[in-house]
């Protein structure tokens, strides 16, 4: 399993596919001044603007700093922490070094996160503390390299800093590797100290060093701390280069104004050397230092804007290949213009718009360009060509790379495949995407008709990648030779290597993500792609299950449900259920309406004249024009918990739900939130919601029509308002229950759940085995309201959603 840390709304991995992973530094209130005179001023709101920002410039994470002499700590956490994670699709660093505020703003946050920080400064008092909340609440952890004798300086004091920690987190405190980040620690080489003079050498070496001595680490910088005392201009570009040396010697993440990160392949050659001199102490000239090269060759440097008056002398289509690699989109019609004087709109894409794009892409597998720039330099090529296609005629596309793609039989969804289908489609190449549900004998039938050269098979769910690898050996019977994508998020590299590679003759090829998918074809296209393979690492520490030991009260008591058995209701009001929609989650979440570099004035403007009214057009919609029909399949059962199983009990049947435990503590299991028939037993809710098939229809023919825009504003509007739906009617099965005592009085009170009991989802992180599904079906019988399951099954609308309710006050979300 990846290591990984969460929000209330994703899961973001720790090692990123490319590296490294970015955490906003600018919500500190000893780095950032902004956020500083918001906390003092108690602007809350600025605050959280704040955080917006960073996300918005592509943060993964964000580091939360309220410690500043006057304030009081622990209040600003209780404030700030419910507002971050209720916000924020992006996960929060917890830095503080007071055991007592880590552990409240643990309990606080609804997900799982880093804390930051601990050492050995005061010889190892405060980091037991701090690892025992770390460990009860599954956080992952800052480590510094700072021991009693303070801030280590070599690599040699770094990496045995770094042991000792080691020894105390995962041997005594039983931490796994993976959930530890060590910060070797840089400091400035722009200050003209002779003693920190190698310090960036220092650095890297030390992680390097920690790479090898502690497998599975990993480690992490705060990366301006190289560049303090320099020119802001030349601070950003030496941070950038600095950034890379580390990457390459194994850095996992790093600290940063995600806003100020640049790319190396912006950095002109000769500014790289100059840097790279000052890093590694490389002397070239006996009469000047390194650093005095460094500061006069960048005396003259001046912010980008300056360069303009530069940039509007250069030929057109250099303009317009910058902008693609550089992610400009400013003043990209007048640039377009001027090209349509002088090309045709299918010499423009394929001379310049599709060569800026793999020259992208060659940076992006060198790792000299970071995923948030890969995807502004796809939003310019898609821009572009979406300006020019009504211009173009029609013309042969024969000798275009072909690629068909297609969701695996028994599977509904298609976001991740529609995703490959843009990345590849705006790269030049020619896609056949057909659709969802897919069984081989089409995809073998369909390949045949376009003569395709690659195969892509998309698939969500865990019995997704076992159709797979099934299918294979049918693409080979069929004579297939072409090479066979395979991608989803239950797939792994040793799963295709082990259980696909040998069903097929030619090559089958594990595709992370979409990017890496470009690569792959990019490969076959160089003659160099090769199938999947896997070797074991060496010295895997072995995770086995965890004993129960989670502290669950046995003396709750058990509420009288209205009914036992099965209902169907039909009759909901649509505008209570609209209420509950979740507007932050929506307009900046799924709608990506985000300030980015917006003033507040310019961001309040948009939402007002353009989201709302658009999240108004869509509520009349779904009130007024038949839209969307809410129904709902829901039950109460007698049961009892059986070790880790929960037994229900209905129409003369026991249906055994069994569920996984936690590995580490607190070693939940969902069945501990029931009684035992010792205890007395214990009574279940399930419920099946949808609001109907009509809106798949609809979402389907946006797409067909290429209405991107509108396909993801109404399918992101309709997965909201499925969402409200569960939640309406768990609060309808909780008020039938009589828990209602703590309702919430607002949308933020929902989403963090201040309400007694829970829903769990099948197929979600509680309870990850979505076969569950067809014991609910059998009880509730959700055909009734037009639900169906698939052969992997999902459930058929895909505006659908299901849940176990546990009644216990107790009940809060987890993942196993």
């Amino acid at each position: 399993m990846k290591p990984s840390i969460a929000s209330l709304y994703e899961a973001v991995d720790l090692i990123q596919p490319i590296k490294p992973l970015i955490i906003g530094e600018r919500c500190n209130a000893n780095g950032s001044r902004r956020f500083k005179e918001a906390l003092l001023n108690d602007d809350y709101d600025t605050c959280l603007t704040i955080a917006r920002e960073q996300e918005a410039v592509g943060a993964h994470v964000l580091d939360l700093c309220t410690a500043y002499a006057g304030r009081d700590e622990m209040k600003d956490f209780e404030i700030l922490i419910p507002s971050f994670a209720s916000s924020l699709k992006v996960p929060l660093m917890i830095d503080s070094t007071t055991p007592s505020v880590i552990e409240k703003a643990l309990k606080l946050y609804p997900g799982r996160c880093i804390v930051n920080s601990v050492n050995l400064e005061d010889g190892g008092v405060n980091i037991y503390k701090v690892l025992k909340q770390v460990k009860k609440y599954g956080a992952a952890v800052v480590a510094l390299t700072i021991d009693e004798k303070g801030m280590a300086m070599t690599t040699a004091d770094k990496v045995a800093v770094a042991k000792r920690i080691y020894a105390i987190a995962v041997d005594e405190m039983g931490l796994r590797p993976q959930d530890i980040l060590f910060d070797p620690l840089t400091f400035t080489i722009g200050a003209g100290d002779e003693t920190l003079k190698d310090a960036a050498i220092q650095t890297l070496e030390a992680i390097r060093g920690i790479k090898e001595e502690l497998p599975g680490c990993l480690t992490m910088l705060g990366l301006s701390n190289i560049s303090f005392g320099l020119s802001a201009v030349s601070r950003k570009i030496l941070n950038a280069v600095f950034l890379h040396e580390a990457l390459e010697y194994g850095l996992d993440s790093c600290i940063i104004d995600a806003a100020k990160v640049i790319s190396l392949a912006s950095i002109p050659e000769e500014d790289r050397e100059i840097c790279l001199d000052l890093l590694y102490d490389r002397v070239k000239n006996p009469e000047k230092s390194p650093l005095l090269t460094f500061i006069d060759h960048f005396s003259t440097a001046t912010a980008d804007s300056d360069n303009e008056e530069d940039t509007k002398w250069k030929p057109i289509e250099t303009q317009l290949y910058d902008k693609v690699v550089t992610g400009n989109k400013d003043d990209l019609e007048d640039v377009l213009d001027m090209l349509l004087q002088r090309r045709s709109p299918l010499g423009i894409i394929n001379d310049i718009l599709v060569p800026g794009m793999r020259h992208v892409g060659e940076l992006f597998g060198k790792g000299e360009i970071l995923l948030p720039f890969v995807l502004q330099s796809a939003e310019v090529m898609k821009t572009s060509v979406r300006y020019l296609e009504p211009l173009m005629e029609k013309s042969d596309e024969e000798s275009r790379l072909k690629i068909l793609l297609a969701t695996v039989q028994g599977d509904v969804h298609d976001i991740g495949k529609n995703l490959v289908d843009i990345i590849l489609s705006n790269n030049g190449y020619k896609v056949y995407n057909i659709g969802i549900k897919v069984p081989a004998e089409t995809v073998i039938q369909k390949a045949r008709e376009y003569d395709v050269d690659i195969i892509g098979l998309s698939g969500l769910l865990v019995k997704s990648a076992m159709v797979m690898a099934e299918s294979l050996p049918q693409y080979e019977e069929a004579g297939f030779k072409v090479p066979i994508f395979l991608g989803g998020a239950a797939l792994t590299r040793k799963f295709v290597a082990e259980s696909c590679v040998p069903g097929y003759g030619s090559p089958v090829v594990y595709n992370q993500d979409a990017f890496d998918a470009l690569k792959k074809v990019r490969d076959f296209e160089a003659g160099t792609l090769e199938a999947t393979t896997w070797t074991a690492p060496k010295d895997v520490k072995e995770v086995k299950p965890g004993l129960k030991d989670a502290t669950i009260s046995r003396v709750n008591p058990v509420p009288e449900p209205p009914f036992l058995g099965d209902k169907i209701v039909k009759d909901i009001d649509l505008e209570a259920v609209l209420n509950l929609v979740n507007k932050q989650a929506l307009f900046r979440g799924r709608w990506g309406y985000r300030r980015g570099k917006m003033s507040a004035a310019e961001y309040e403007d948009l939402i007002k004249t353009k989201v709302e009214p658009l999240y108004e057009e869509f509520r009349h919609q779904f009130l007024h024009e038949g839209l969307i029909d809410p129904k709902a399949a829901y039950g109460y059962f007698s049961c009892e918990s059986r070790d880790d199983h929960l037994v229900m009990f209905h129409n003369d049947r026991e249906f055994d739900y069994g569920f996984p435990r936690q590995a580490e503590a607190p070693f939940l299991c969902l069945s501990d939130y029931y009684k035992s028939a010792e205890e007395g037993g214990d009574v279940a809710g399930l419920f099946v919601v949808t609001i109907g098939d009509e809106v798949s229809k609809r979402t389907a023919e946006l797409y067909e029509a290429d209405a991107y825009h509108d396909y993801l504003m109404l399918h992101a509007f309709s997965v909201e308002v499925t969402d409200a739906l569960a939640e309406y009617w768990h609060k309808r099965m909780r008020q039938e229950l009589g828990i209602t005592s703590t309702e919430p009085e607002s949308i933020h009170g929902y989403v963090t759940q201040q309400y007694q009991g829970s829903r769990y989802g099948f197929g979600y992180p509680s309870c990850p085995d979505i076969s569950a599904h067809g014991l609910l079906f059998d009880m509730l019988d959700p055909s009734r309201i037009g639900i169906t399951l698939t052969e992997n099954f999902e459930m058929v609308p895909e505006q659908s959603t299901s849940a176990l309710v546990a009644h216990h006050p107790q009940a809060k979300y987890f993942a196993v």
